[in-house]
């Protein structure tokens, strides 16, 4: 459906302004990670369905365009953990399964089956990541720590050793042609992961920092070009400076997690990081962490606005060029259980997109679990197979179409510019932002309502810059009966820049134009 510009007495609900020439963070990267379903699916689905998860997930064309990609590095615990990980969907193979035995590369077969569908369909940033150094290098022999092990369940004597198993790692990929641009040798180092249901493993700042330093060294020994990404932090409070925690909470220190165990310091990752010049060397001025916990506002507890202006704080406080990514988020706390493939727990997905994006200024955002088999809202895609010889079903969820409004459309490299005329507040029923991609000549918007009613806006492009024009812009909607869907083309008058686009109650909608250079007329 083609819509013109409509007459100046048509009722509109807010006029906004997109301003080209304030510019805010770069796009990195949108991306999912593929722990833990994607062993099972690569290693026992047919072809035709694993490629029709891999088209959904990486195709711009049939799917949502990630541009990320994160493979978890086994810890070994299918050999070593049946009993403390009972579901096999959350234990994972390691490629060395002891000191002594040598690499065995088809190992996480499945997982590698969806690295490369990844690379064949464009992704462009790989991500590897650790949640458990191998259980020979752990102090217990197991893929997640107790009581006993002290501040962390990495052998003091192996960070070189753990180091190197990394390196090798990375080292294989490259030579099959999937080098991958990041390692994350730390996940959630604050959490205690005493006993878990999954691999996991604690590191106080001081044994953290041992980890990446040692890697850094190594990794500079090498031709990879792989960086560090780190500490994918378990939530936004345990990265604050304690006085900005005091800012947010009113009182206290972040002492959640592995904090109360008495093994030392799990707090404070901005000024221990990149406050610390040598580990601002060896991470770069890029902060990783997670998304969790902070997906609402209370009184006294704003969470989406508060807390996410005062990480942006913290951050540029130790550095103005500083960088922030979101590495995992699903839904969790008490709307957290129960499978709902509906558009009430996408447009929340969508509301922290965007309040990750526009107040903690993230520069990459991705998704936890691409595929789910549980009853619980943490997958883009869900499944009922469980084991060999069940129907291999693909349930596509809203969360998965309304993170593609993002995905598909804000590529790597493009710009968060400017967007005014629209509420900002937590409470907000309408929420925009906007984005400039000058390789692809986009602009780009994504709308987010809340509310019931449709929304009618005119959309102001005057401020994009000199001699760049759009003459035509589509409309792509997510709500419940619409997957991602270019539901109308709106044309602006042939010297103006203003759009007429209607956002339909509780939908999230990609507003995007490519721009057309005006020739000069001398």
């Amino acid at each position: 459906m083609q819509r013109d510009t409509p007459k100046a007495n048509d009722r509109l609900d807010a006029q906004v302004t997109i301003d080209g020439n304030i510019c805010y963070q770069s796009i990195d990267n949108f991306g999912a990670s593929d722990a833990w379903s994607m062993e099972p699916l690569g290693k026992h689905w047919s072809e035709e369905n694993k490629a029709q998860i891999a088209d959904l997930l990486f195709s711009r064309e049939r799917g949502i365009g990630l541009s990320a990609w994160r493979f978890n590095i086994g810890a070994g615990s299918t050999e070593t953990d049946q009993d403390r990980i009972p579901d096999p969907w959350r234990r994972a193979e390691a490629f060395k399964i002891s000191e002594e035995h040598e690499y065995d590369w088809s190992k996480q077969s499945g997982q590698q089956w969806f690295l490369q569908a990844a690379r064949d369909r464009g992704v462009e940033t790989l991500i590897a990541f650790v949640n458990s150094p191998p259980v020979w290098m752990t102090k217990n022999g197991h893929a997640q720590p107790d009581l006993e092990v002290g501040s962390t369940n990495l052998k003091p004597e192996y960070n070189g050793k753990f180091a190197s198993y990394l390196i090798d790692v990375l080292s294989y990929f490259k030579g099959k042609g999937l080098a991958f641009d990041y390692i994350s040798p730390i996940n959630e180092p604050t959490w205690d992961w005493n006993q878990s249901w999954q691999e996991g493993n604690r590191y106080n700042n001081d044994d953290l920092k041992q980890v990446i330093l040692e890697l850094y060294r190594q990794l500079q020994q090498t031709d990879l070009q792989t960086r560090i990404s780190a500490p994918d932090g378990v939530e936004i409070t345990a990265l604050l400076d304690d006085e900005y925690y005091r800012q947010f909470a009113g009182s206290g220190t972040y002492s959640s997690g592995a904090n109360k165990l008495g093994t030392g310091k799990y707090r404070e990752y901005i000024k221990d990081m990149i406050g610390d010049p040598e580990l601002k060397e060896a991470i770069g001025n890029k902060m990783a962490s997670h998304s969790y916990w902070s997906d609402y506002s209370n009184p006294g507890d704003d969470r989406l606005v508060r807390l996410r202006q005062l990480l942006h704080t913290n951050m540029k406080h130790y550095d103005e060029e500083s960088k922030y990514w979101v590495t995992e988020y699903c839904i969790l706390g008490d709307y957290g259980p129960g499978r709902d493939l509906g558009i009430e727990p996408a447009l929340h997905v969508a509301r922290t997109i965007h309040f990750d994006l526009v107040e903690a200024n993230a520069a990459a955002w991705q998704w936890w679990t691409a595929v789910s088999k549980v009853d619980y809202k943490d997958g883009l895609i869900y499944t009922d197979f469980n084991e060999t010889g069940d129907e291999q079903n693909i349930l596509t969820s809203k969360m998965l179409w309304v993170l593609g409004n993002y995905s598909r459309f804000i590529r790597p490299g493009a710009k968060r510019i400017d967007l005014t005329g629209l509420g900002e507040e937590a409470d907000s029923g309408l929420l925009g932002s906007a984005y400039v991609h000058e390789g692809e000549q986009t602009v780009t918007a994504v709308f987010v309502n809340h509310g019931e009613q449709d929304k009618s806006l005119q959309l102001d492009l005057h401020e994009l810059g000199l001699n760049e024009r759009i003459a035509t812009m589509q409309s792509y909607v997510t709500n419940a009966e619409l997957d991602l869907i270019c539901q109308e083309r709106v044309t602006a008058a042939e010297e103006e820049q203003s759009f007429i686009v209607n956002i339909p109650g509780k939908s999230v909608v990609t507003v995007t134009g490519c721009v057309q250079k005006v020739e000069s007329k001398e």
